[in-house]
């Protein structure tokens, strides 16, 4: 039998089954969807976590170069997911996203960065705001609204200057979000992916969701 989780915390056993059992859903169904490319386990320092990589896609007005006064005239437009769509000068650019448990909040927290051979994405908000956070979470990322607020930090396990969304809002949001009273490890760290990632562009492919 499945253990379940009754509340919007979740144990750091819990928390590792549900990294292995996503692990393993992207390995049997990796070829059934091509948002992300790779979903691994990691051990450092003796703390599990799961990274994931996706490439990076960028808007289609920063892509194609527009103006200020362009780019500002769209951002007052209603965002769509399909104005996000991979550039030709970012091939091989990818976003990678750690999820790492914290003790304290007992919730996972996203860590995310860009990786490039060319050093073309530095880790500065400047960064973040035109290559990752979709254009209606930007507000609530300037002023830690309700996603929690996005910031730079040290990650935890690497000690490399990265971005992450504050945890201080996640049992809110994951208790809004819940349609049901118990979830099983691996529909936690779905629902969690789900309600969190989209403010910083990761997204729950449909084919690993699918019962």
């Amino acid at each position: 039998m499945l253990d379940v989780i009754a509340s919007p915390l979740i144990s750091k056993s819990d928390f590792d089954a549900a990294c292995d059992e996503l692990s393993r859903l992207f390995a049997e169904r990796h070829n059934l969807q091509s948002e992300w490319l790779s979903v691994d386990v990691h051990d450092r320092n003796d703390t599990r976590f799961l990274r994931i990589m996706k490439p990076l896609c960028t808007r289609v007005d920063v892509a194609l170069g527009d103006s200020q006064e362009q780019s500002d005239e769209r951002e007052l437009m209603e965002y769509d997911e399909e104005a996000l769509e991979p550039s030709p000068s970012h091939q091989g650019v990818v976003v990678e996203y750690d999820i790492v448990f914290s003790p304290s909040f007992q919730v996972p927290v996203l860590y995310f960065n860009i990786k490039d051979l060319l050093f073309r994405f530095p880790p500065t908000m400047d960064t973040l705001y035109r290559h990752l956070i979709p254009l209606q979470f930007r507000s609530q990322a300037e002023k830690a609204g309700v996603i929690g607020g996005i910031t730079l930090t040290d990650h935890p396990l690497t000690n490399a200057p990265v971005f992450f969304v504050h945890p201080c809002q996640t049992v809110s949001i994951l208790g809004a979000s819940r349609g049901k009273e118990e979830l099983t490890p691996i529909e936690f760290l779905m629902l969690w992916i789900s309600a969190m990632g989209g403010c910083v562009g990761l997204h729950l492919p449909i084919a690993l969701a699918e019962k």
